[in-house]
């Protein structure tokens, strides 16, 4: 069974300078669902109440669905949810529990978050275990709106040095989660993959019974350079992934029938810096999307 391919915005980090402006989300999804292309929005928290009813009637209007990231409230409050300091982490799991009403307030069935620092080999398996502990009480939260919890994985050693992390490792985590949380799930990032040194079509299938959607994100892996890590950048050199590449990864994707029931969410993944001309990323982004999914001849 071939994979449906659901092209989705990543608004909070396409419209980066915009993504805290009042009323600014519902306001492009309205513009962007109009024009058809995106079957799915990925947003960020802090919407008021009547930006999450409007979202909301948006989605009931267009049939879209909708992510909501949790990362930037997590960066906002320092927030770990896979803290070896356990008073930081259980307080930190309380605040993703309190965002998920929020999220279904907007119409959310998903809502996505990072881990916390890696602590070092020393105390890593400690945190891997707590971090077991919070996506298990997030999953059965979550199920209560019947929503997805899904989990990024981010590089170790490189930029971000997160705890999850190589994706065998990752993939370990999250099929305990799912033995008692079928409403578990992973957000695969080219990027975070590249940075530890993983081959990306390797990670995929190794991940394919979790990934519920990619991110094609580029990086420069060349410890040398200063641009070196993990910052959103354009698709392209010198960055590892070129449009060819993401060919290659939608193929592979499609190989592996990844979410062939109910359609593989894929997004560009750059980070806007022009405010003044603010669509002008998300229309490079567009194309880069549409011409891959052609490509593999599905939309």
């Amino acid at each position: 069974m071939s994979t449906q391919f659901i092209p989705s915005l990543l608004v909070p980090e396409i419209y980066f300078p915009a993504k805290s402006e009042k009323g600014f989300t519902v306001s492009l999804i309205e513009k962007m669902a109009d024009q058809g292309f995106y079957q799915s929005y990925e947003i960020g928290d802090g919407q008021d109440q009547q930006e999450r009813n409007g979202i909301l009637a948006l989605k009931e209007k267009h049939h879209f669905q909708l992510t909501q990231w949790l990362t930037f409230l997590i960066d906002q409050y320092n927030l770990d949810v896979s803290s070896v300091d356990t008073q930081l982490r259980l307080e930190s799991v309380k605040r993703i529990k309190e965002s998920i009403y929020l999220a279904a307030e907007c119409g959310a069935s998903n809502i996505a978050f990072v881990p916390g620092a890696d602590p070092g080999a020393e105390r890593r398996v400690e945190a891997v275990e707590g971090f077991y502990e919070s996506l298990c009480e997030i999953c059965e939260e979550a199920s209560r709106y019947q929503m997805n919890v899904l989990v990024e994985h981010l590089d170790r050693y490189a930029h971000k040095k997160r705890l999850i992390g190589p994706m065998d490792e990752t993939v370990q985590l999250l099929s305990r989660v799912k033995a008692d949380y079928q409403n578990i799930g992973l957000a695969f990032d080219t990027a975070h993959a590249a940075l530890n040194g993983e081959d990306i079509l390797d990670a995929l299938e190794l991940a394919k019974f979790h990934t519920h959607q990619i991110h094609f994100s580029n990086a420069v892996l060349d410890q040398a350079s200063p641009l070196y890590g993990d910052y959103h950048m354009e698709i392209g050199e010198p960055g590892f992934l070129t449009v060819g590449k993401i060919n290659d990864i939608l193929r592979k994707a499609d190989e592996l029938s990844l979410q062939s029931e109910k359609g593989l969410r894929v997004a560009v993944e750059v980070r806007g810096k022009d405010l003044e001309n603010r669509h002008a990323n998300e229309r490079t982004v567009r194309t880069i999307l549409e011409d891959a999914l052609s490509l593999v001849g599905s939309r």
